[in-house]
């Protein structure tokens, strides 16, 4: 399954992006493999390289991560289904 990140700016506008495998891999090369102690960093940099591949963000890393608030990840969202319409009788 695919996750879905928040970002907030610190202007207070939000951006939700899938992060998409190239950018997983991107970060795994950035904070040289994913572990404990390079959980926030790595997390930051999914963010950012998501939205960045997306073309949601144009800034560099350095610059994009002075300009948000927050990072979080977010669950997928159900899009609840409409119950089928009954066909009309049929006038024969």
């Amino acid at each position: 399954m695919a996750v879905r990140l928040k970002v907030t700016y610190l202007d207070g506008r939000d951006e939700t992006v899938v992060a998409s495998p190239r950018a997983q891999v991107m970060t795994e090369q950035f904070v040289g493999g994913l572990t404990d102690e390079r959980r926030v960093q790595a997390g930051y940099y999914l963010a950012w390289a998501s939205l960045n591949k997306a073309g949601k963000e144009a800034a560099d890393y350095e610059t994009w991560l002075d300009r948000i608030s927050d990072v979080e990840e977010v669950e997928n969202e159900v899009v609840p289904t409409q119950p089928a319409q009954p066909d009309a009788p049929s006038s024969d």
